[in-house]
């Protein structure tokens, strides 16, 4: 296996670097699909519409929820997302979890810096409590690019989000802009 240098940012992101025909030979790349580390719960789905202020009544309550199309109370789309594309602490005896480096960063390219640019979500099937989560990706495209704060490289990536049945429930398509800073 190669070793890749890596570059950490002050947040404690870490990239891998390497060159841009590197980085443009991944394009297509899917990554095999990794549990995340935490079923669903109902009280995580609350503690994050509490934090929106969502008082949609599909994430609060089981009364109305039963009276809908999907019989139960859902989660929203962007609980899960906020999970995987954030780096989550974990004891350092339990080591990293797999799902926490996206090609957004582990894509060998000279960039040691993420600006994001373009998010679209797509849902198909919501997500319950209780269930397992589990994410692939797969990288779209790597475009050269320079602005006003450096040049880089527009990397887009999909996220593909599929209950422990493989039900689709949701993909995101991300774009950030990759660059060195100096």
């Amino acid at each position: 296996m190669t070793v890749r240098k890596t570059e950490t940012d002050p947040s404690g992101v870490v990239y891998v670097i390497g060159t841009e025909e590197e980085g443009m030979s991944w394009i297509g790349q899917e990554a095999e699909p990794v549990e995340e580390a935490y079923p669903m719960t109902t009280r995580a789905i609350e503690h994050f519409v509490e934090g929106i202020e969502d008082s949609n009544p599909l994430y609060w309550s089981e009364e109305f929820s039963r009276q809908t199309r999907w019989g139960k109370r859902i989660a929203p789309w962007g609980i899960e997302v906020l999970c995987k594309e954030h780096k989550v602490w974990r004891p350092d005896w339990m080591g990293e979890h797999e799902g926490q480096l996206t090609y957004h960063c582990r894509t060998p390219l000279p960039g040691n810096r993420l600006l994001g640019l373009d998010y679209e979500v797509e849902c198909y099937k919501p997500l319950h409590h209780g269930d397992r989560v589990f994410v692939n990706e797969k990288l779209v495209d790597v475009v050269p690019k320079t602005m006003r704060i450096g040049s880089g490289h527009l990397v887009t990536v999909d996220n593909f989000f599929r209950n422990q049945h493989g039900d689709l429930c949701f993909k995101n398509r991300r774009t950030v802009f990759r660059y060195r800073q100096a």
